[in-house]
């Protein structure tokens, strides 16, 4: 028997961990979701059907499709990403999930028809234009069953229009990743085009950096634009979810743009019926 030298480093964790230790909180999106079913279906007579079956679009980790599925024996998820590796390792962290990924544009995939679509991490700004915004609203629209959701994510504020760079510490709470800094490095918005780039970065223990783990590459849409566009796009509401700077982190329904120099924010939209 070889006795393993205790002097070599670990192996280098897949960024696709570190990003949902860092970024994700897949049972909080779970418990919004319910929140927000709840919300948009308070005259729901006693026994009426729950939301069962979910899509999560442009799914990245897959975490919250299979968050939705362990929460609930009877419910089912779709996870549609675009990245055909991304896609594959998902399927294997998750494979005893019933959960169904494809690795495919998300435009390309019509049906099932479900309650409560996703599509999260910003994901929506990467469409660039509104007629390619307003394209995916509408086939987002045909994909619900009549009443239900689509819930997206946002974010602004003050500092969203300047360079920054954000570093903060990750514990896992899981075996097999150690400690590590999560960087969030954002470039300037272009004044006219609204577009902006950021970027990710790892900082491992040992001084090993994951340089431009994942890059992108959006335009920062301003909330009225989005509501103005999910009607546009034949959505019986939308309205803009946001969490007061009370500590609750609770979020609620508001009216207009939060008022801070920087926050993040959901809208959810309710097809007719």
């Amino acid at each position: 028997m070889t006795r393993p030298d205790s002097s070599t480093p670990p192996p280098t964790p897949d960024p696709l961990d570190l990003y949902r230790l860092a970024v994700q909180h897949p049972l909080a999106e779970v418990a919004f979701i319910e929140r927000c079913w709840a919300h948009h279906h308070p005259d729901a007579p006693l026994g009426a059907r729950e939301p069962m079956l979910l899509r999560e679009d442009f799914a990245g980790t897959c975490a919250v499709a299979a968050a939705w599925v362990a929460s609930d024996p009877d419910r089912q998820a779709m996870a549609i990403e675009l990245d055909r590796p991304t896609a594959e390792w998902a399927a294997a962290k998750f494979d005893d999930a019933d959960l169904h990924i494809l690795a495919e544009d998300v435009l390309a995939v019509d049906g099932p028809a479900v309650d409560v679509t996703v599509a999260l991490n910003f994901s929506v700004l990467i469409y660039h234009d509104r007629p390619a915004l307003l394209s995916y609203l509408q086939h987002a629209r045909r994909c619900l069953n009549p009443g239900g959701l689509l819930i997206l994510d946002l974010f602004g504020g003050s500092s969203a229009d300047r360079p920054l760079v954000q570093c903060r510490p990750v514990q896992p709470d899981e075996g097999g990743i150690e400690p590590f800094d999560y960087v969030w490095d954002q470039g300037a918005v272009d004044t006219q085009t609204r577009r902006i780039g950021c970027r990710i970065h790892f900082e491992l223990d040992g001084g090993t950096r994951l340089e431009n783990a994942f890059i992108y590459d959006w335009r920062l849409w301003r909330p009225g634009e989005l509501v103005a566009a999910a009607k546009e796009a034949g959505f019986a509401e939308a309205s803009l979810w946001w969490a007061p700077g009370n500590g609750s982190g609770r979020f609620l329904p508001v009216t207009s743009e939060p008022k801070a120099a920087d926050w993040v924010a959901y809208m959810v939209c309710r097809s007719p019926g």
